[in-house]
């Protein structure tokens, strides 16, 4: 009783902070600031006080309902057909009203972007019938996603930028020392000014040139920056699955792994909100149609390692955790470093010559891979979702065999728990 009477007051609360927050971005959107930055509060502002809102609320509504003696009903999205194209018209709508200039009328478009691929992805990974957790089972790990991993990411990124800010200043001492004495000049003629967009890429063909500095940049991009967050995000799996035995009952594999993918989509939903307020209102389209299959990315990364610890727990002299681990950590490294290649081949097309066509050529290489990842999630998470779904009904089967009535076993069914 206790603890379900804290969950309401700490999910109103919650919604509380997030109509503030909305609040704070309408008012900062439409200050006498700079446009940049207007847009930026109000891009980020107001799409994190509708997802802490709605995060709030739905807590709020479940602790409520369990004080009534009542369940909550099993995990539903709408097709994915109907997410993706809210998404296309939500972009659209959002850029009409931005080559308008009517901001009240994009802000509501560009939180739907924001959120529609969110859904989508998660349809991809919900069985289309039969057993299904219950919204209690899976909302916890979206809000840890959503608001525990990113901060535990930014502190550890911090410290990885720190760490390639060092590498580069010992390869450019380590290098001739005309390069080290030319920055030395650089950063001292610079103190108090602003770079131009001429000098910025200057500086960066400058750094990009030393090979430490690429090796520090390659290991944080694909490996120190993929591991942080996928072992951020299994921190829901972590917490709130029943996965060992020894207590009355415990989850299904397919409710560990609907865990581990609401996690990471939360995870994607606040990153991407944050990469759209930074685009500006001329990049804000672009990068939400590039950003779109984030999720997708995020949402099986961390469904794979969440997967391995379900295996992992009914059979603990397997390598079932190391085997997701892996999974996860491939996937989101794979990612990043196509990305990353993305933004050298865009550097390199600047530079003109034969580095332009290179580039060029680069570019419809990367876009590619990417597009066969994109394709070889979407694969994975629909053959697990049939597999595990498959699996679920069929310990639901074996449940109510047990218990000789279908009654003391349809609610097992519907939160995604067995018989230990």
């Amino acid at each position: 009783m206790a603890k379900r009477l804290t969950t309401l007051i700490i999910g109103l609360l919650a919604a509380l902070a997030g109509l503030a927050l909305v609040v704070v971005g309408l008012v900062g959107a439409h200050s006498n600031g700079q446009e940049s930055e207007r847009f930026l509060t109000g891009a980020a502002a107001i799409p994190s006080g509708v997802l802490l809102l709605e995060i709030g609320l739905a807590a709020a509504w479940l602790a409520w309902l369990a004080l009534r003696g009542r369940a909550s009903g099993p995990v539903a999205l709408p097709f994915w057909w109907v997410s993706a194209l809210v998404f296309v018209l939500a972009v659209g709508a959002g850029w009409l009203a931005l080559r308008a200039g009517y901001w009240w009328l994009f802000f509501p478009f560009g939180t739907v972007a924001v959120f529609a691929p969110v859904a989508l992805v998660g349809r991809f990974g919900l069985p289309s019938s039969g057993a299904r957790p219950a919204w209690s089972r899976v909302l916890p790990a979206f809000a840890w996603g959503a608001i525990v991993t990113p901060l535990l990411a930014i502190v550890l990124e911090l410290l990885a930028a720190l760490g390639a800010v060092a590498a580069a200043g010992a390869g450019l001492a380590l290098g001739d020392a005309n390069s080290l004495e030319v920055l030395r000049r650089t950063i001292q003629h610079l103190e108090g000014r602003t770079l131009t967009d001429a000098q910025t890429a200057a500086l960066l063909e400058a750094l990009l040139r030393q090979p430490l500095v690429l090796a520090v940049g390659a290991f944080v991009l694909v490996f120190a920056g993929p591991v942080c967050e996928e072992l951020g995000k299994f921190g829901a799996a972590l917490l709130f699955s029943r996965a060992w035995p020894g207590r009355g009952e415990r989850d299904t594999v397919l409710t560990i792994f609907l865990i581990g993918l609401a996690s990471g989509l939360g995870f994607a939903a606040t990153e991407n909100i944050f990469y759209a307020a930074q685009a500006g209102p001329a990049g804000w389209g672009p990068l939400v149609l590039a950003r779109a299959a984030t999720p997708l990315m995020h949402g099986t990364a961390s469904a794979l390692f969440a997967l391995g610890w379900a295996r992992q727990a009914r059979n603990p002299r397997g390598w079932a955790l190391l085997w997701g681990a892996l999974g996860a950590f491939a996937v989101h490294g794979a990612w990043n470093l196509g990305s990353g290649l993305l933004v050298v081949a865009g550097l390199l097309a600047g530079v003109g010559g034969n580095a332009r066509t290179l580039a060029g050529l680069s570019v419809a290489i990367l876009l590619g891979v990417l597009a066969l990842l994109v394709a070889g999630c979407i694969v994975t998470l629909l053959r697990l979702r049939h597999l595990l779904g498959a699996e679920a009904n069929e310990s639901g089967s074996r449940a109510v065999g047990q218990s000789g009535s279908g009654f003391s076993a349809a609610p097992r069914q519907q939160s995604g728990t067995v018989p230990a």
